[in-house]
């Protein structure tokens, strides 16, 4: 399991790297992170514990060059869906101004999925969830440079409507330079 999702991983990290959302930085660090285990530790730890799975969020942000965080906009999104409602791209046109208003800002993209369904469908939905909002974010003129993004699949929810709601997600993180 471990082999098959080291291999996707980095299928993942050079479709990234072809499409231009990231840089080679963040490519050298996603390549380094598959020889020490970090890739399929944050995998295997992101299901079934959310306070985990935030936790080793934390290369999104890694990458930025002592970046602090700013502030954060959770996009939801409906069940099984990938594309963004009115009140998605309201929030993310706030974000925007931010992000025009500061130009040394950054945003850190963290795709979620709820606990229905299986492992590797929710985090093919996850990244369609984050290319979603990173290719909005870019049609409105935000540079791709400043975006960096990570896919993180399903996390635990107690089952309910309510928590599985809140797990369909994006996370994005408005980093600052310290």
């Amino acid at each position: 399991m471990k082999k098959i999702f080291r291999i996707g991983a980095l299928m993942t990290a050079l479709l990234i790297a072809m499409t231009g959302c990231g840089s080679i930085d963040w490519l050298r660090g996603s390549l380094g992170a598959k020889e020490d285990g970090r890739v399929s530790a944050k995998s295997d730890e992101a299901v079934g514990q959310p306070a985990q799975a935030e936790s080793q969020a934390a290369p999104v942000a890694a990458n930025s060059n002592a970046r602090s965080q700013v502030g954060t906009v959770h996009v939801l999104f409906a069940f099984d869906r990938s594309d963004l409602n009115k009140a998605a791209q309201t929030d993310l046109l706030s974000l925007i101004k931010k992000l025009r208003e500061n130009p040394k800002f950054t945003v850190g993209l963290e795709g979620y999925a709820d606990s229905a369904g299986a492992r590797d469908y929710n985090l093919q939905l996850t990244q369609k969830r984050v290319e979603a909002v990173r290719r909005y974010l870019v049609e409105k003129g935000v540079e791709a440079s400043r975006i960096r993004s990570d896919s993180l699949g399903q996390i635990a929810d107690g089952g309910t409507q309510e928590e599985r709601a809140k797990n369909r997600r994006v996370t994005i993180k408005l980093l600052g330079a310290e």
